[in-house]
C-alpha cells in the first residue's frame, strides 16, 4: 500500500481504519447477538457452556475492536482532524473497501466463523474466507501528486496500519513532529473516560507506532507469537465448534437469525431481509436510535474536553451513558434474534441492523446538544415504557425506559442550569452544574443518612483504644484475638486496653480489616504505619477490604484511613462502607475472579484516592494491586473504576450497570 504524501491522504486512511474497526465490531456483536443462550434452546448441556463461552468471547473481541476504533480516531485527532464514528450501512457495498473485504451482517455458523478469521489473519497465514462471502474483483490504485484522500488498496488491515505508521513518519520526516501532530490530547479518548486496556492517547510519533503496533498485535498476532490474538481467538472457537459438531451433527449453536436485515424495504430483492413483524419492528426501531445517541455521544466527547469541573463532571455522564447504552444494545440485540421478522421469511428471525444516521453526528454546540439529547432520549424512554407496559414485555425494557429518563432528565436540567433564558436573551453566567430533577421515573434522592454516632473509646495507661461500630463487619478478629480486651456482648464498658500489652493491641487494630479497631499510643510506642503495598482484597461474596494510605472521600467519625471495608453488593445503608448487607441480599460475587496481565508497579505504596461517585462506582487513583482473597495478585492497576452496585457483569469492575439499573448513593 502507498503511504500518504500529505496530512488529508493521513487523515482519510485513518478514517477508512474507523470505518472498519467500526463495521467488524458491529459484525462480531451481530454474530454474538445470534448465539443462542438458555437450556430449552436444543443444546445439551457442555454444547450450551460452550456457546455462552464463545458469545464472551466474541463480544470481548468486539469490544477490543471499540478499542482500535477510539485508538485510530485518536491518531486522527492527534494530526488535527475529527473522530470519525459515520459509515455506510450493511451490507458494504463494493468499492468502499479492497476487493478482498466483504463485510456483512450475518448470524454466526462456520462460514461466519471462516469470514472472521480470514479477516484478523496476519499477512503470513493462509486462510479462505467464509463460502458464502461474494466478492467483485477490481482494484483501487492511487495516483501519485493527487490532493484528494483516496486510500489506496491493501491485502490485510494489518497492512493498512502499517501504511498508517509509515505515514506519520514520512510527514515528521517531511515537516517535523510539531507541525504533524497538531491537535489537542484533551479531545482524545483516555483512560479516566473509558476503562479499555491498552488505551492511550497520542501526541508523538512514538505513541502513534505503539497505537499501531498494540492494533495490529492484538488483531494479528507478533511474528513471534500469535496466542491470544484475535485471529487465535476465533481459529480456538472453530476448532471447538467443530468437534461438536462432528460429535452430534444436529449441533446448531445459534438462531436462525436473518442474513443481512434491513429496517426500509430493499431496493435489491433477495439479499437483504425486511424486518416487519412486531415486536420486532418496534423494538428494531428503538435500538437503532440507541446505537445513534451512542455514535452522537461519542463524537460529542472531543468538544468536552476536561478543562473545568462542569465539564469534567459532564464529560463522565456522557461516558457513563454511552457505556449504559451499549448494554442496552445487547439487551436489544439479543432479543431480536429470537423474534420473527416477517411474513415473507418463514422461519427467519430478525437482527439488529446497526443503522446508521445519513445526519451529520456532532452538534452545533453544547447548548443546543443538551436540548436535543433531552428530547431524543425522552422519546426513546416514551417508546421502550410504552413497549414495557405490554403483556409478556421483557423485564429489561422498563429497566431501560427508567435509564433513558434519567438520561433526558439530566440533559434538561445540564441546559437549565447552564443557559437559562432570561426575557428572551441567550444566557446569563454559567453556574454549577444542577442534578437532574426528580419525576415519577427518576430514581428517588438517597435517604438522608442519620447523625454519625462517634467511636467508643477505652483509654488505658498505655493505649487510648477506639472502636467504630459503624465501621464493623464482624470479621471477629478483636474478640478471637483479645478476647478479654474486647468482651462481645456485653452490656456497659467492653473495650478493656489494660488486659493487653500496646503491641498485642496494635496486632488486633492491624488485622481489623474494616478500619473498625484504632488505637493512640500513650507510651511514646510507634503509631500505626503505612502499608509497603497498597492492595485491596476482594472477600468471597462480599465488600472490598482495603489496605493502603487512603484519602477517602469524607470517612465519617474521621476513621482509619489505611484500612477500610467498602460496600459492593450496592445494600449497605452506611455507603461507601460495608455493613452486612450483602449476607441478607444473598450477594454473589467472587473472591477469586482470573488473573489479568500486568506488569510489576514501579512505586506499590504512596497516597490511594478512593472517591465514590455519586450514583456510580468507586473511582480509584494510585498505586494499587487487586488481590483475591487468597492473596493472589488479580491486577496491577494505578487507576480503575470498581462496581459498588452490585450488578455488574465485569466484577470488581464497574462496566456502567450503575446507569442501567438506577442505582443511588451520595458521592462526589
Amino acid at each position: 500500500m502507498t503511504p500518504a504524501s500529505h496530512r488529508a491522504q493521513l487523515v482519510g486512511m485513518l478514517a477508512e481504519a474507523a470505518e472498519i474497526e467500526h463495521c467488524l465490531m458491529c459484525t462480531y456483536l451481530y454474530a454474538a447477538f445470534s448465539l443462542k443462550q438458555h437450556a430449552d434452546e436444543g443444546l445439551e448441556p457442555d454444547e450450551l457452556a460452550a456457546v455462552q463461552r464463545w458469545r464472551r468471547e466474541i463480544i470481548a473481541i468486539a469490544t477490543d475492536e471499540m478499542l482500535h476504533l477510539v485508538l485510530a480516531n485518536n491518531i486522527a485527532v492527534a494530526i488535527g482532524a475529527r473522530p470519525h464514528y459515520r459509515r455506510f450501512n450493511f451490507p458494504i457495498a463494493a468499492g468502499l473497501f479492497p476487493a478482498d473485504i466483504a463485510v456483512e451482517l450475518a448470524p454466526f455458523d462456520e462460514a461466519t466463523l471462516d469470514h472472521f478469521v480470514y479477516l484478523e489473519r496476519p499477512a503470513d497465514v493462509a486462510e479462505r474466507d467464509g463460502t458464502r462471502y461474494e466478492k467483485t474483483s477490481y482494484h483501487r490504485r492511487s495516483v501519485a501528486g493527487r490532493l484528494s484522500m483516496l486510500p489506496d488498496d491493501y491485502t490485510t488491515v494489518g497492512e493498512l496500519y502499517e501504511s498508517i505508521a509509515e505515514s506519520c513518519e514520512l510527514l515528521v520526516q517531511h515537516s517535523g513532529e510539531a507541525k504533524v501532530f497538531i491537535g489537542p490530547r484533551a479531545a482524545q479518548l483516555a483512560m479516566q473516560d473509558f476503562r479499555l486496556p491498552g488505551l492511550m492517547t497520542v501526541g508523538t510519533l512514538a505513541e502513534a507506532r505503539q497505537a499501531v503496533d498494540f492494533i495490529v498485535q492484538q488483531g494479528e498476532g507478533s511474528r513471534e507469537s500469535k496466542s491470544g490474538s484475535h485471529y487465535a481467538r476465533f481459529c480456538a472457537i472453530r476448532s471447538e465448534w467443530q468437534g461438536l459438531k462432528a460429535r452430534r451433527p444436529g449441533f446448531e449453536p445459534a438462531r436462525p437469525a436473518a442474513r443481512n436485515p434491513v429496517m426500509r424495504n430493499p431496493v435489491v430483492s433477495g439479499l437483504r431481509v425486511h424486518v416487519t413483524a412486531e415486536p420486532a419492528a418496534t423494538l428494531l426501531d428503538v435500538a437503532n436510535v440507541c446505537y445513534e445517541l451512542m455514535l452522537r455521544l461519542l463524537s460529542a466527547l472531543a468538544d468536552v474536553t476536561p478543562r473545568s469541573e462542569t465539564a469534567t463532571a459532564r464529560r463522565r455522564e456522557m461516558t457513563d451513558q454511552t457505556l449504559a447504552l451499549m448494554h442496552m444494545l445487547g439487551d436489544m440485540g439479543s432479543a431480536l434474534s429470537a423474534l420473527p421478522a416477517s411474513d415473507k421469511h418463514p422461519g427467519v428471525n430478525a437482527g439488529m441492523t446497526f443503522t446508521a444516521s445519513r445526519t451529520v453526528l456532532t452538534y452545533l454546540s453544547v447548548e443546543t446538544a443538551t436540548l436535543v439529547l433531552a428530547e431524543r432520549c425522552g422519546c426513546v424512554a416514551d417508546r421502550l415504557a410504552s413497549m414495557a407496559a405490554q403483556p409478556g414485555a421483557q423485564p429489561w425494557l422498563a429497566r431501560h425506559a427508567q435509564a433513558m429518563r434519567r438520561f433526558s432528565n439530566y440533559w434538561s436540567a445540564d441546559h437549565d442550569a447552564h443557559w437559562p433564558a432570561i426575557a428572551g436573551q441567550a444566557a446569563a453566567a454559567v453556574p454549577p452544574v444542577a442534578p437532574p430533577p426528580v419525576t415519577a421515573a427518576s430514581p428517588a434522592p438517597a435517604e438522608p443518612r442519620p447523625a454519625p454516632k462517634p467511636p467508643d473509646e477505652a483509654r488505658g495507661r498505655d493505649v487510648l483504644l477506639r472502636f467504630d461500630t459503624q465501621r464493623c463487619i464482624h470479621a471477629r478478629h478483636c474478640v478471637l484475638g483479645e478476647p478479654e480486651v474486647f468482651l462481645a456482648n456485653t452490656p456497659g464498658d467492653w473495650l478493656y486496653p489494660d488486659k493487653a500489652t500496646p503491641e498485642r493491641i496494635a496486632i488486633v487494630a492491624h488485622t481489623c480489616p474494616s478500619g473498625a479497631v484504632t488505637y493512640e499510643r500513650l507510651d511514646g510506642g510507634p503509631a500505626e504505619a503505612a502499608p509497603l503495598v497498597n492492595t485491596v482484597r476482594l472477600r468471597e461474596n462480599g465488600p472490598l477490604a482495603f489496605h493502603a494510605e487512603m484519602a477517602l472521600a469524607a470517612p465519617p467519625n474521621g476513621g482509619s484511613s489505611l484500612r477500610a471495608t467498602l460496600c459492593r453488593c450496592g445494600q449497605s445503608a452506611n455507603k461507601p462502607f460495608c455493613d452486612g448487607s450483602h449476607n441478607a441480599a444473598g450477594f454473589k460475587a467472587s473472591g477469586e475472579p482470573p488473573t489479568r496481565e500486568s506488569q510489576p508497579l514501579a512505586v506499590r505504596n504512596g497516597t490511594l484516592r478512593v472517591d465514590p461517585l455519586r450514583n456510580g462506582p468507586l473511582e480509584v487513583s494510585g498505586n494499587l494491586e487487586l488481590c483475591a482473597g487468597t492473596g493472589r495478585t488479580v491486577d496491577r492497576l494505578t487507576s480503575t473504576r470498581l462496581c459498588r452496585c452490585g450488578q455488574s457483569q465485569n466484577k470488581p469492575f464497574c462496566d456502567n450497570s450503575h446507569a442501567v439499573v438506577g442505582f443511588v448513593a451520595d458521592g462526589v
